[in-house]
């Protein structure tokens, strides 16, 4: 039996790489489907604005709000926001917030939050190409060949 180690190391890191992708992509799916369900609508006034910059250059803005849902008390939260919408909101500005009728502490900025599912279903494709390529490697770097003399 001879090993093609170049293979087997190849089709281990493609497995490696398609195993990340397949998680990331469960995970988009996961928020998407979190969030899909957030039935509750209401109006939110701006109480805030900051942003927070990483080492990397990228750069989040945030947005604190007051809301209350249906039937409950106010709720403070903060949602991240697009820049561009971040640009135009003042404090005091109304925003329409998406919750979750079980649950209002979990909600977020309608617009914002969640998911694409196209994201999800993208990144999940990509990690079972990597995988199909991985497992191809594996077994071409594993199988028997005869000597050729």
């Amino acid at each position: 039996m001879k090993i093609s180690a170049s293979k087997v190391v190849l089709g281990v890191i493609a497995l490696g790489i398609g195993g990340f992708l397949i998680l990331g992509g469960w995970g988009g799916y996961s928020d998407y489907m979190s969030t899909r369900d957030f039935s509750g609508l209401a109006l939110g006034k701006v109480a805030g604005k900051h942003f927070q910059r990483g080492s990397d250059g990228n750069t989040l803005y945030y947005v604190d709000y007051r809301f209350t849902p249906a039937g409950g008390n106010e709720i403070t939260a903060t949602g991240e926001i697009f820049k561009q919408s971040w640009d135009i909101l003042k404090d005091g500005d109304s925003l329409q917030i998406r919750y979750d009728p079980a649950d209002s502490q979990r909600n977020f900025p309608a617009g914002t939050g969640g998911a694409s599912i196209i994201y999800a279903v993208f990144i999940f494709v990509l990690g079972m190409v990597f995988l199909v390529f991985g497992v191809s490697n594996l077994m071409v770097g594993f199988k028997w060949r005869r000597s050729v003399r």
